[in-house]
């Protein structure tokens, strides 16, 4: 394989190309940049994603040599401990808690649209996609009204330093980002403790009070509350913002599917699903090797890294009818953009009810929304998550449209 998946330049541009020639040419390859096995099918990434005894997350799920080691709590640990934190966080995250959110989703996105729908241009990354997922984790994790700024500020600085290769000033600057974090939630604890409330941050708390109290204390508590709720802040905010970012590029490439949406607004569930698979924000997950094995003719060793390409197997043409087609419609789709097995993404449905509410809340920018001319999407340059940095649009204002 020439080149590297895990070279933040090529995400610039398309990367599918590559991941194709993967798919029918070394679907096991080994990245000697990188010293990790590189795997590109559907049928190899839920092989993977489903033996954990094999294949586990407990020794990292970022590439050694490129990220470092900062995704941290639930994604990190194998069982049993990670089924007894996931059902604690699971408290959090219930039918009825998630559909508690909808109201204020539902506000969220219409002001941002209200707000560009006369102007007939924005930057779709800055002005629609950015602020929904961004309030959304503020309300669950209890940050104040007046401290969105800092939150917003809190949470830009520790994304960044998980995209790719990063200097020194980017890391330090990280750091301090999570210390200031990590004080402001402890406050936010030790508040629900005192006056619990209807919402997620009381819920877990209690949750992991009741699990963890006894075993080490509100310290360790609090420790794996916070690693949760950074978690959270860095998963929930930065991919759904790209997904509904690249949802916004496939739309107007794609007029013929856009058009379905327009003329047929209960398609929105199915349109979310395919945006899903389509965009697969989280490029990768790595797993490493508790024993030796073989895949596919490959002999990998114990300690080995295994590197999951969510998008690629996302476009397998083995799984996926007209897989490089966007279809709005598509049934079935089962993608792996929230991945697959006991790791699966714990906050898929609230990500899919933001894609869903925001979707229908475009709809009076969609019939004619194009790119705005001679601009086109940027993308920055990282290995780890799909990354829209700007997306400059045009459309017709709505009073003039109505």
């Amino acid at each position: 394989m020439e080149g590297s998946v895990l070279d933040p330049e090529l995400y610039r541009g398309d990367p599918h190309p590559t991941f194709s020639w993967l798919r029918r040419h070394d679907p096991v390859a080994w990245d000697d940049d990188y010293k990790i096995w590189v795997v590109s099918r559907y049928e190899d990434v839920v092989h993977v994603s489903k033996n954990p005894q094999t294949f586990c997350s407990g020794r990292g799920v970022l590439p050694r040599t490129t990220h470092g080691e900062r995704m941290i709590s639930i994604a990190t640990v194998d069982e049993p401990r990670h089924g007894a934190l996931r059902h604690l966080v699971n408290r959090g995250f219930t039918p009825r808690m998630v559909s508690r959110l909808e109201p204020r989703i539902r506000e969220y996105a219409k002001r941002s649209v209200d707000a560009v729908a006369e102007r007939g241009e924005c930057d779709f990354v800055e002005d629609l996609a950015l602020d929904l997922p961004l309030m959304v984790i503020a309300d669950m994790i209890g940050i104040r009204r007046e401290d969105r700024a800092r939150f917003h500020e809190w949470s830009d600085t520790m994304i960044a330093a998980g995209g790719g290769i990063t200097g020194p000033e980017v890391m330090v600057r990280a750091a301090t980002a999570f210390g200031e974090y990590a004080a402001y939630l402890s406050d936010v604890f030790q508040d629900r403790r005192r006056h619990p409330r209807d919402d997620l941050v009381s819920a877990l708390v209690a949750a992991f009070d009741e699990g963890l109290l006894e075993a080490g204390g509100e310290e360790a508590a609090n420790d794996e509350l916070l690693q949760f709720m950074t978690l959270l802040l860095v998963a929930g905010n930065e991919t759904t913002r790209n997904a509904l970012s690249g949802a916004m590029i496939a739309l107007i490439e794609h007029p013929e599917e856009r058009r379905k949406f327009v003329e047929n607004p209960d398609l929105a569930p199915l349109l979310t699903e395919e945006i899903l698979r389509w965009v697969s924000p989280v490029t990768n997950f790595a797993r490493t090797l508790t024993r030796d094995t073989e895949l596919r003719g490959r002999r990998l060793r114990e300690g080995d890294q295994v590197l999951l390409l969510y998008p690629s197997a996302n476009r397998d043409e083995a799984q996926f009818c007209e897989a490089h087609r966007f279809v709005a419609d598509r049934r079935p789709n089962p993608h792996v953009a929230f991945g697959i097995g006991n790791h699966f993404c714990l906050g898929a449905n609230l990500a899919r009810l933001e894609i869903r509410i925001m979707l229908n809340e475009l709809l009076r920018l969609l019939p004619d929304v194009d790119f705005a001319p001679g601009a086109g999407p940027e993308y920055a340059p990282s290995a780890f998550v799909r990354g829209i940095v700007h997306l400059p649009i045009v459309f017709t204002p709505e009073s003039k449209r109505a």
